[in-house]
């Protein structure tokens, strides 16, 4: 548990030193660190997030005083409070705790994985009729448009991913990319390289291009990117137990899953 509990601080901490990196130029996204706590809060994105609580590690005694405060953080600024806990937070019955004040599972277990066996990437390639660029600020409400038609989110998320992506496009270790079949967008992925961590991530496939290889596409153009940021780590995170599996069969290792909770 000691080794489980270390490796999900360390690769945790690799995702919001990231954000807390694109917090200096995002208006209004903020992240507060603390050795007990951090809190991301972003007026302009009103989902779970951009406004959530993680890496909790408090002891025993002070557990459910520092629940009561990241009720109180949120409910100031008129959020759900929301936390997310995985193996790095302590102490272990956090679970129950936060029942026990009234917080609630919420949504499907998140996956982190890190890419262990490189084989499969190396052998991907796209197929001929897919082409994989990365975006330049003009075309980042292309990529916005491609990520909220592949997940299906309602119409009034476009502009906070456009607030979002807009800010953070040009900074250095960001890559962001649409794939286009047959001359149209269809696909869109993100390869985030922050201090000698990098992630995967808001990749995805418009319906009806889900059978042509874009997926394989744009993976293959990420990762021969990833090797050449030079980082020791590729993290990828997903809610989808399908798309788990299969990452693990092209050389990607589970290591830990997130469990989230909300206070209605």
């Amino acid at each position: 548990m000691d080794n489980l509990r270390q490796l999900a601080n360390e690769l945790e901490w690799s995702n919001y030193a990231r954000t807390a990196y694109f917090a200096t130029v995002v208006p209004g996204l903020e992240v507060r660190i603390s050795h007990e706590v951090i809190l991301i809060t972003d007026p302009a994105v009103p989902m779970t997030d951009g406004n959530h609580a993680a890496m909790l590690r408090a002891t025993p005694d002070r557990a459910d005083a520092l629940i009561e405060r990241i009720i109180q953080h949120y409910r100031d600024i008129g959020q759900k409070p929301y936390v997310v806990v995985s193996p790095g937070c302590t102490p272990d019955d956090l679970s129950e705790r936060l029942q026990m004040h009234g917080f609630s599972q919420y949504g499907d277990i998140e996956y982190w994985l890190t890419l262990k066996n490189p084989w499969y990437a190396e052998v991907l390639r796209a197929p001929g009729n897919v082409l994989v660029r990365q975006i330049g600020n003009d075309q980042v409400p292309v990529f916005c448009r491609v990520m909220s038609e592949a997940y299906q989110m309602p119409e009034d998320t476009l502009p906070v991913l456009e607030h979002a992506f807009g800010y953070i496009n040009d900074l250095p270790g960001i890559h962001n990319y649409v794939a286009y079949l047959e001359g149209k967008p269809v696909g869109c992925i993100s390869l985030f390289t922050y201090l000698g961590y990098s992630a995967l991530g808001s990749g995805g496939v418009l319906p009806g291009a889900r059978n042509a290889g874009v997926a394989f596409a744009l993976v293959a153009h990420a990762y021969q990117d990833w090797k050449k940021e030079g980082s020791n780590v590729l993290v990828l995170q997903t809610v989808l137990p399908k798309l788990e599996r299969m990452l693990r069969i092209g050389g990607c290792q589970r290591v830990f899953t997130r469990t989230h909770y909300i206070l209605q």
